[in-house]
């Protein structure tokens, strides 16, 4: 049915790019805001009216040329989705700026992972307790490049069970990878792995809490690094970081034989324990005025106390619990980042705290 005559002056007024671009740019929209590809269908109609759900998913899936029996004229199509993206365009997402990183040994042994994820494509799994830094380290790492103008590194937080086309489309995401909803999960490996091989080396990809991803998924990930590979360059580097279930689950003797492949490609296995005694009193004395403060003996037990934990699940380097000499389990404590920055900015607003208090030297 032809278009009415004002709705066509209306429409031609707009003049859209070529249609490949229109249809790139719509991908690229409904990728952005989190849009599903009907839900984007249901818009154009609300906005435009007189257009079939249908219609636009196969102008997102870049077929609506060949899809009539006749070459369909996409004038009318092309003007609507451009108008559509160019009226509704998200605002640029703001991330904030990296925060300062403790200078901590986990924190040394991340960063170090880290630059060799990127630089070398070198892969590494890292593991601990909750409040061993991991996350904020590695979140804030890849936040710095980011803040230097350097998109040469991803973050991938990892929900519980997350599905092989889920993590790929993350991956996208984070990667400024924007492709059509409407793909197979074949259609965005590809794409991905071709986006990458444009560039002089692959981005380093962090997949936190990677103890959620099931055998498939974790297959999918492998695949990235693998077929990323050339000649002349290694492939996308790799850091599964977690807990320790992570590589107690690589261990276990009933997934190990599927996972052979990833251990054989992964160089370093860090077990992170949380900071030492010397590294916390350090963390806290330079909390407290321009110069080092001074702890009493009693002091020092109070702020070591306070972010002291308990961690039965550290294991040994053949990933099986920690055990003395005479083969009896034994449980590590170590002191935790997230609790002793806590700890301190409660202290310094309370002037009721205990170390305020007594006065620090």
């Amino acid at each position: 049915m032809p278009l009415p005559r004002e709705e066509q002056r209306t429409l031609l007024a707009i003049h859209p790019p070529k249609h490949e671009v229109c249809v790139a740019r719509a991908n690229e929209f409904i990728a952005r805001v989190g849009m599903s590809a009907p839900m984007f269908a249901e818009e154009l109609r609300r906005e435009y009216g007189r257009m079939g759900r249908s219609t636009a998913l196969i102008y997102l899936r870049g077929d609506y040329e060949d899809h009539m029996d006749r070459q369909a004229d996409t004038r009318w199509m092309d003007a609507r989705v451009w108008d559509y993206c160019e009226n509704h365009w998200p605002k640029p997402r703001d991330n904030g700026h990296a925060e300062p990183i403790l200078n901590t040994r986990g924190c040394k042994i991340i960063t170090g992972c880290f630059e060799e994820a990127i630089h070398e494509g070198v892969n590494s799994l890292i593991y601990g307790p909750p409040s061993a830094e991991k996350s904020f380290v590695l979140e804030n790492l890849v936040q710095q490049r980011r803040d230097a103008g350097q998109n040469d590194a991803c973050y991938i937080y990892c929900d519980d069970d997350l599905a092989p086309m889920a993590l790929l489309q993350r991956v996208a995401r984070e990667a400024e990878v924007w492709l059509s909803r409407a793909w197979t999960r074949e259609h965005w490996m590809n794409a991905l792995i071709e986006s990458f091989a444009r560039r002089r080396y692959p981005p380093a990809l962090v997949f936190d809490e990677a103890q959620h991803l099931p055998l498939k998924t974790l297959e999918i990930v492998r695949g990235l690094h693998d077929r990323t590979r050339r000649r002349n360059r290694p492939g996308c580097g790799m850091i599964l970081a977690g807990s320790h279930n992570l590589y107690a689950d690589f261990m276990h003797p009933s997934r190990r034989p599927r996972l052979e492949q990833w251990l054989s490609r992964l160089p370093n296995r860090e077990q992170l324990s949380g900071m030492t005694r010397e590294e916390v009193l350090e963390i806290a004395s330079s909390a407290w005025g321009n110069k080092r403060a001074k702890f009493n003996e009693q002091q020092q037990e109070r702020i070591l106390a306070a972010c002291e934990v308990a961690d039965p699940y550290a294991t040994d380097g053949d990933g099986g619990p920690l055990r003395d000499d005479k083969g009896k389990p034994v449980v590590r404590t170590y002191y935790s980042a997230r609790r002793l920055l806590h700890y301190i900015r409660q202290q310094k607003k309370n002037t009721n705290a205990v170390l305020v208090r007594e006065g620090v030297a």
